[in-house]
């Protein structure tokens, strides 16, 4: 930039000058972009920061340019050797313009939130990390952190190693947790993946317990290691479940996803407002239990087992002593299989009766719907009910027919006086043959006898991979083409969907395709 142009933007006002740095500092990690800049250099010191509240920072940013890393590449031998000095110099960029954020200018000011996104690896890297975070949260610079700790993909391990390597990241993390303590202190936001607690209690006590601010903590692909086989014992052993047992947390929200544990108990979490659990394998016992969880309002669950290890459960025996409070409920369903027990709506009323949202979604595409009737009628007060079929037809199993899921003895018929009085919107996703879907949606307009609007969608498949299969199935790709080739199929369709239905406040919306 020329010089007379630096000037023109350094006579800029105050407040336009803050704009334009705000948004360079918050945009994912730009701060060593910001530092770099003649702006900063002329007038750093005279600029109001105390308004600038929010400051994000992305390992990720701080990368080699992939044109610059390409002739990189090509100057160097071995590939592996140019990605670790490649990342040693992002981590180092990274450190260094974190430093420089919160050490300089002296001032007032305060960040609200500073959300930092980081490398798991050299314990002094992480302890210069950690101690940046800690002054700077002692000092009362820093009011919220949020870290997203990134770890070696899992790809790059070779399948034998891929526990010890979990294991690894969690002594690392351990480490750190350790030795930065006033850090973790300040911790409102926590996202972990692909590392091994060595027990269950040193996740509670020093993690739950440890980080008395912690608001939100997500857990992808983590665990609890156990020995996979006890001395004397026929059977192999069960993997330890993750207990949640804090009653001065202030947590409220956990995630837990597709990770090694048998289970989470949640013995004590007072302001725990929400959870997410997508369990990997479940044995024969219920894989969540409720304690002292009086804040619960959201729940999501959902399970991806295969043949050999394929459970139902009910979800009245899942929610006891936790469902009674819970407004919205999602469940997922994973691996082409409906893994919830059909139950009869008193027996489930207790768990779901003051439900206001409830969404299904993974459904298999062969799923006989009126099985989600017997959810219906057990949450009288639900004002929404969202259903999506699973679209990927670049999985095999897409297209193998479950008798099961589509059999009679999965049906549910209301009783005859049923009537619902809450429900105000529904809505109904797949990607093909939505027609398969006008006699439940007809079923639901029926019943719902205050429903306000309905919306059957045309799904856009999304997924590259199955964009690219689309061809091989043409009966699959008509299905979507004929709601684009005019108006006539489609005023058929709403024709079909209204016969009989009359409601002046309901609103139909067909969506197009995206």
């Amino acid at each position: 930039m020329a010089e007379a142009e630096i000037d023109k933007i350094s006579e800029l006002p105050d407040d336009v000058l803050l704009d334009i740095l705000g948004r360079l500092v918050v945009t994912a990690g730009d701060v060593h972009a910001v530092a770099r800049t003649s702006i900063l250099s002329r007038r750093w010191r005279s600029l109001p920061w105390p308004q600038i509240t929010g400051v994000s920072l992305d390992v990720s940013k701080f990368f080699i340019p992939s044109d610059e890393w390409q002739r990189v590449r090509r100057r160097r031998r071995r590939r592996r050797r140019a990605w670790e000095q490649d990342q040693r110099h992002a981590r180092a960029a990274f450190t260094d313009a974190l430093a420089r954020f919160l050490e300089a200018p002296a001032s007032k000011r305060v960040i609200e939130k500073l959300s930092l996104k980081f490398f798991l690896r050299r314990r002094d890297d992480l302890r210069r990390i950690g101690d940046l975070v800690g002054a700077a949260a002692t000092g009362g610079v820093v009011k919220s952190v949020e870290l997203k700790i990134v770890v070696t993909e899992m790809e790059r391990v070779a399948p034998e190693l891929e526990e010890q390597t979990k294991l690894g990241n969690g002594e690392r993390f351990g480490h750190f947790l350790h030795d930065c303590p006033g850090a973790f202190r300040s911790i409102t936001k926590l996202t972990l993946k692909d590392l091994w607690f060595h027990d269950a209690a040193e996740l509670n006590s020093n993690l739950l317990r440890g980080c008395c601010n912690l608001q939100f903590l997500s857990l992808s692909s983590c665990g609890i290691f156990y020995p996979k086989t006890l001395p004397n014992a026929d059977e192999p052993s069960r993997p330890p479940a993750l207990t949640v047992d804090a009653p001065e947390s202030r947590l409220e929200f956990l995630q837990c996803d597709l990770c090694d544990i048998g289970g989470v108990e949640l013995v004590q979490a007072p302001a725990l407002s929400g959870f997410s659990y997508h369990a990997k394998v479940i044995e024969d016992s219920a894989p969540i239990s409720f304690g002292c969880t009086p804040s619960l309002k959201c729940l999501s669950l959902g399970h991806c087992q295969g043949e050999d290890t394929f459970v139902k459960l009910k979800l009245s025996e899942l929610l006891v002593n936790g469902g009674g409070q819970l407004e919205y409920l999602r469940l997922s369903f994973m691996n082409g299989k409906i893994w919830l027990q059909t139950e009869r709506p008193k027996q489930l009323r207790a768990a779901i009766g003051r439900l206001k949202y409830l969404t299904l979604t993974n459904i298999p595409p062969e799923c006989n719907l009126s099985s989600a009737m017997f959810l219906l009628e057990a949450a009288p007060f639900l004002e929404t009910l969202d259903i999506k079929i699973c679209n990927h037809i670049c999985i095999d199993s897409w297209h193998e027919k479950d008798e099961e899921n589509a059999s009679p003895a999965w049906q549910w018929q209301p009783s005859p006086s049923f009537r619902h009085h809450h429900l105000k919107q529904f809505s109904l996703s797949r990607a093909f043959h939505v027609e398969k879907d006008l006699s439940f949606a007809r079923m639901v307009m029926g019943l719902a006898v205050n429903l306000q609007a309905v919306t059957l969608r045309v799904k856009s498949l999304g997924c590259p991979r199955c964009i690219d299969t689309l061809p091989k199935y043409p009966e699959l790709a008509r299905s979507r083409s004929r709601f684009t080739e005019g108006s006539g199929y489609v005023d058929g369709f709403m024709k079909e969907l209204m016969d009989g239905i009359t409601s002046a406040k309901m609103t139909l919306h067909l969506a197009d395709l995206v």
